[in-house]
């Protein structure tokens, strides 16, 4: 609709954008807070999975994980957690309902979870620099 070149945001919502922008990151601390909390239950639930005696006990932590990790990769990136919305996405690939999950998965979803919790506690903002990408290496996450 608009060239680049020949459109300019008018100051006074520039300026409106440029506080939101602010506050968004202001919040990165509170996010990772709560977050934190959550990247460790995700990891209770794919501990659950993993002890889990029959198959609809694993699916059911399957799908609670995959809740978490879906929330998470859509929050991530907001909040200046740009590793933690890659680590969750490859997790919710992991624990999709739709992808049937399987227990030969675990080892890379509890992979996954431990790695999100890291990033987490550790406060690992962005893209985590040369962490990030020995983690994306780990996990195998292009």
């Amino acid at each position: 609709m608009f060239e680049d070149d020949d459109f300019e945001l008018p100051d006074d919502l520039a300026a409106m954008a440029d506080a939101a922008g602010a506050a968004l990151a202001g919040m990165g601390e509170e996010f990772a807070a709560g977050a934190e909390g959550d990247a460790n239950t995700l990891k209770e639930f794919i501990g659950k999975a993993a002890q889990s005696a029959d198959e609809e006990d694993f699916q059911q932590n399957m799908a609670r994980a995959f809740g978490i990790a879906h929330d998470l990769k859509g929050q991530g990136a907001t909040f200046g957690y740009n590793l933690v919305t890659e680590i969750a996405g490859q997790l919710c690939t992991l624990t999709r309902p739709q992808n049937n999950p399987k227990r030969e998965s675990l080892p890379q979803m509890q992979a996954c979870a431990q790695a999100l919790y890291d990033v987490l506690a550790g406060r690992i903002e962005g893209d985590g620099g040369t962490i990030g990408a020995r983690l994306r290496l780990d996990l195998g996450i292009s």
